[in-house]
């Protein structure tokens, strides 16, 4: 049985651009629908939420998941995918990002053990751009494209102390400082304290701020400029990386964002 078509006021959820290409306008309705539903959808609840016919909708997920810009997991719903983080990041010399800092990263997870991280803010969050597995028999890491709060997150305090202050006081006037755990910062006084501590000594932690039982170190990934294009962090329990360790690992973690920056910098300064 065909799809009903939808109604007049559910298709008013498909931003009109004006130019004619409905069809493009319907699959970036999808793309921007699944981006506020990280946990994903079905084909039925994209449909739903958007007034679009499950068979229009089940056609332009296959060619997004084919393309990469969608994954469609076992249940068969559907999120955000690799090939959308591939566009946004910034390129060293015709290369992303996450692959420039690939070598420095390995080299980060092998000294330590621990899984490397790297990321960006995107929004009004940060994402995983990439990640390596650490050697520990029991791993402990986090997917490419999984988003994070900046105000309580190793990474993305390690990047508000490091963009121009005017950005960071214009992310801070937008995002809720939101009291995850006990531990979280969530007034801007205290964010601002820890954010100019940061800048002080090159790293900063989580230390079950974000997540309840698990601590970060992080340090960022600096452009010609010295501003904050992006951060490279360790992450594990809290049995695994105490404070105590997590000062021992820091200046590797340093080191590293200190390589890929000068990765970047380098091929920049070339062109």
């Amino acid at each position: 049985m065909a799809s009903p078509r939808p109604s007049r006021s559910a298709r008013k959820a498909v931003a009109d651009s004006g130019f004619s290409t409905p069809g493009l306008d319907r699959a970036l309705a999808i793309l921007s629908c699944l981006g506020a539903h990280p946990a994903g959808l079905s084909l039925s609840e994209i449909a739903a939420e958007l007034g679009l016919s499950t068979n229009f909708v089940y056609r332009t997920t296959q060619s997004l998941v084919a393309h990469g810009y969608l994954l469609r997991d076992a249940d068969k719903r559907y999120t955000l995918g690799p090939g959308l983080l591939r566009l946004s990041q910034p390129f060293v010399d015709d290369v992303p990002l996450a692959e420039a800092a690939l070598p420095a990263m390995r080299w980060l997870s092998e000294q330590t053990g621990e899984a490397a991280h790297l990321g960006m803010i995107s929004g009004d969050e940060g994402v995983v751009l990439e990640r390596v597995i650490g050697t520990a028999p029991i791993k402990f890491y986090v997917e490419r494209g999984v988003r994070f709060p900046l105000h309580c997150s190793a990474p993305g305090k390690a990047m508000l102390a490091y963009v121009p202050k005017t950005e960071c006081e214009a992310i801070l006037s937008r995002i809720k400082l939101t009291k995850l755990q006990p531990s979280t910062i969530s007034d801007k006084a205290g964010l601002l304290r820890c954010l100019n501590e940061a800048r002080q000594r090159g790293w900063t932690t989580d230390l079950g701020e974000n997540l309840a039982g698990h601590n970060c170190v992080a340090a960022p990934v600096l452009d010609a400029h010295g501003q904050a294009i992006a951060s490279i962090w360790l992450t594990g329990t809290s049995l695994r990386l105490p404070p105590d360790r997590i000062s021992k690992l820091a200046p590797k973690v340093v080191k590293t964002a200190q390589l890929i920056t000068r990765t970047l910098n380098k091929n920049a300064s070339t062109k």
